[in-house]
């Protein structure tokens, strides 16, 4: 292949994951030699540093005139950058690609890193679940802040807390993070309701104790601990609203490991607040990321006020486990030169592309076609 496009990938930490020690060896030995080949079929220039800002993009799109982008969840990308771009595939290492603005045309391929995930969000929303239950935060603050003194004596009703078996749990979405957790907790033999696009009887029938709700509304009546794993789109944002909220019962527990703008954070805390609801929450995502000073103050006044809700707050960590995130990097880094060697649309059938780009696939006019007739020149 003599015609080489231009990749630019936003931050060197695609490169620098390949020699975190805390990844199995085999995983960084695969993403050196994918890193090779990459060098070999690009002019590839990579970010010297984690966050460009969005001048700095820009800078990078007029004077290196990239083909292929590579990013990640914390580069927004935006529709202005791309517009008049030499793009023609953006490439994410995420499993959600809302970061990514597409522009008017669409005509934009976007790749992402789906099926890695979902077992490692799955174990973390189990641990953060039986967290809240168990109350493991406040205790340990409880000792952490020095207040438990010799005047405090162990008593049979203190600190009294629940367990996970005697609950009903509903899973909003039962996708691959939402199936991972029903197939953790079956055994447990706690009730599990669901509510989804389209009902999934072929996993019902391995799981035939699983019941599947149509209303959404009934989830959040019925379930005990609501566990959110849709993604963000027009459909779900602000989703999760007051209507919603408000049918939750007392001490029920929220947890959202999926995207943070699926809740209407304005609504929850007007309602905890104002002691319309009174219910627990375990949040690793929010609609601005990181969390803003204002929003955090909110939570922390409810707490003080209403020591007994339970609130767990995490930095978006969910996929955070180190072999997880170097899967994901090889994942990123074999559809991109999969990209690369492409020469024709069926070449694409065996990439990663978002669901709405490949029921498209053969249906738009691509950009990417214009790469293709420069490779035949």
């Amino acid at each position: 292949m003599n015609y080489k496009p231009n990749v630019f990938l936003t931050s060197n930490v695609f490169r620098e994951i390949g020699d975190n020690k805390m990844i199995n060896r085999d995983i960084r030995k695969k993403i050196k030699i994918l890193w090779e080949k990459l060098n070999n079929v690009s002019n590839l220039k990579v970010y010297n540093g984690r966050f460009p800002t969005e001048r700095e993009l820009k800078d990078q799109f007029e004077d290196f005139k990239p083909n292929i982008l590579g990013c990640h969840l914390s580069h927004h990308i935006s529709s202005k950058l791309l517009e008049f771009s030499n793009i023609f595939a953006i490439l994410t290492s995420t499993a959600g690609f809302n970061h990514i603005q597409r522009p008017e045309d669409d005509n934009i391929l976007i790749i992402h890193t789906p099926g890695i995930l979902y077992e490692t969000v799955a174990d973390y929303t189990i641990a953060i679940i039986m967290a809240n239950l168990r109350n493991l935060i406040d205790l340990h603050n409880y000792i952490w802040d020095g207040e438990w003194t010799s005047d405090d004596k162990w008593d049979l009703d203190q600190n009294l807390s629940t367990v996970i078996n005697n609950k009903t749990l509903g899973i909003v979405g039962l996708g691959e993070i939402g199936k991972e957790v029903v197939r953790k907790l079956y055994p447990w033999g706690l009730k599990i309701i669901y509510h989804s696009r389209t009902r999934h009887l072929e996993f019902k029938r391995i799981y035939p104790k699983i019941e599947y709700k149509e209303k959404l509304e009934d989830i959040f009546k019925e379930a005990d601990i609501i566990s959110l794993h849709i993604p963000l789109d027009k459909s779900t944002e602000n989703l999760i609203n007051q209507d919603l909220l408000k049918k939750m019962k007392k001490n029920d527990l929220l947890v959202n490991t999926a995207r943070g703008a699926i809740i209407n954070l304005k609504d929850l805390l007007d309602l905890l607040e104002k002691k319309e609801i009174q219910i627990n929450i375990c949040f690793d995502v929010y609609p601005q990321e990181p969390i803003d000073a204002k929003t955090l103050e909110k939570f922390k006044k409810i707490k003080r006020e209403q020591p007994n809700i339970r609130i767990i707050l995490l930095p978006h960590n969910a996929s955070a486990d180190a072999d997880t995130r170097g899967k994901m990097v090889i994942l990123f880094l074999e559809d991109l030169i999969k990209i690369i060697k492409s020469s024709e649309i069926d070449d694409l059938n065996n990439i990663n592309l978002i669901p709405e780009h490949k029921k498209k696939l053969f249906d738009k006019n691509w950009r990417i076609y214009k790469y293709w007739n420069q490779k035949l020149k």
